[in-house]
């Protein structure tokens, strides 16, 4: 009787133990807390960046000289036309004053041809005050002669007349038009002159701040020596993967934070790269977000961390 109890205790044991055992193999069902978490993290997409103004702008001499004076230095504040750096103007001020006198040379040419076409007499009418009068001839035969000398002596006339009148304006328009186009060279050379004498000057195109100066006083003038600027509008540029930058849209809100810089600042999606950017077979995409309200002490060129609501 013992033994019968003690199996059907054991078997009690092992149904209770199975029980315990298929419980603990199940899976959790997942709690409301739980889908919310998911929801909010696959509803977000964020990227790194960093702080740039919304234009910079690269400036150079438009010719070679030796560099003069630099009045800026980088981090100042420059306002639209202010002068930043000059070269040594005596070549090109004196290659000005060379191409002004050509140019009053030309005009003056051009006034002589003018002039002397005015005033020099018609071959035709020389001509004709150097020829006898026969008009004065009596008679049936005479005036027979008279007329048919007359008519072939006038023939010949006409000829001639013509002939000079063809050659004098045939030399007339071409040396109208050779003084006219060497008026037209000088000018043009001129124009250049003057654009090279702006050009030893280089001044702030619009305002902004100054951000590199790779010149000094003596150095030769090269290419891209001030660069400048906008600061007045101030974007983060940042990469976002393939896979998040499809559930973002232009003029999208987005929120930033920066190194130094305390809580979030806002700002909104103003460009999305079309073309992507691959690097160790990862494609990224640039996108510039322009902030709402510039931060206060904000760095060009700081990192920034970037917060998109995914759409």
């Amino acid at each position: 009787m013992r033994w019968i109890v003690a199996g059907v205790a054991a078997v009690a044991a092992l149904g209770v133990t199975g029980t315990i055992m298929l419980t603990g193999g199940s899976t959790p069902t997942p709690t409301a807390g739980d889908q919310t978490v998911e929801r909010a993290t696959s509803g977000e997409v964020t990227a790194k960046g960093t702080v740039q103004p919304i234009t910079t702008q690269n400036l150079s001499f438009s010719i070679s000289g030796t560099v003069s004076s630099v009045s800026v230095k980088a981090g100042d504040t420059v306002t639209k036309g202010q002068e930043l750096a000059r070269i040594d103007q005596s070549d090109a001020k004196e290659a000005v004053a060379s191409a002004e006198d050509d140019l009053a040379d030309a005009k003056a040419a051009l006034s002589a041809v003018q002039a002397s076409a005015s005033a020099s007499p018609s071959a035709c009418a020389t001509t004709a005050a150097a020829r006898p009068s026969t008009s004065g001839g009596s008679g049936a035969s005479g005036s027979s002669t008279s007329s048919t000398g007359t008519g072939g002596t006038g023939g010949g006339s006409a000829t001639t007349c013509g002939s000079a009148k063809t050659g004098q304006s045939q030399n007339y328009i071409a040396s109208i038009l050779s003084a006219k186009q060497s008026v037209n060279t000088k000018t043009a050379a001129l124009a250049k002159a003057e654009r090279e004498l702006s050009g030893t000057v280089i001044t702030a195109p619009v305002a902004g701040k100054v951000l590199t100066v790779s010149i000094k006083v003596g150095d030769t003038a090269k290419s891209n020596v001030i660069s400048i600027g906008v600061v007045s509008t101030m974007v983060v540029k940042a990469s976002f993967s393939e896979a998040d930058v499809v559930s973002l849209t232009m003029g999208q809100s987005a929120t930033v934070t920066l190194p130094g810089h305390d809580g979030e600042f806002t700002a909104k999606i103003t460009e999305i790269a079309q073309t992507g950017v691959t690097s160790s077979n990862l494609v990224t995409y640039s996108v510039v977000l322009t902030f709402d309200t510039v931060p206060d002490g904000i760095l060009i060129g700081q990192s920034a961390n970037v917060t998109v609501s995914a759409s």
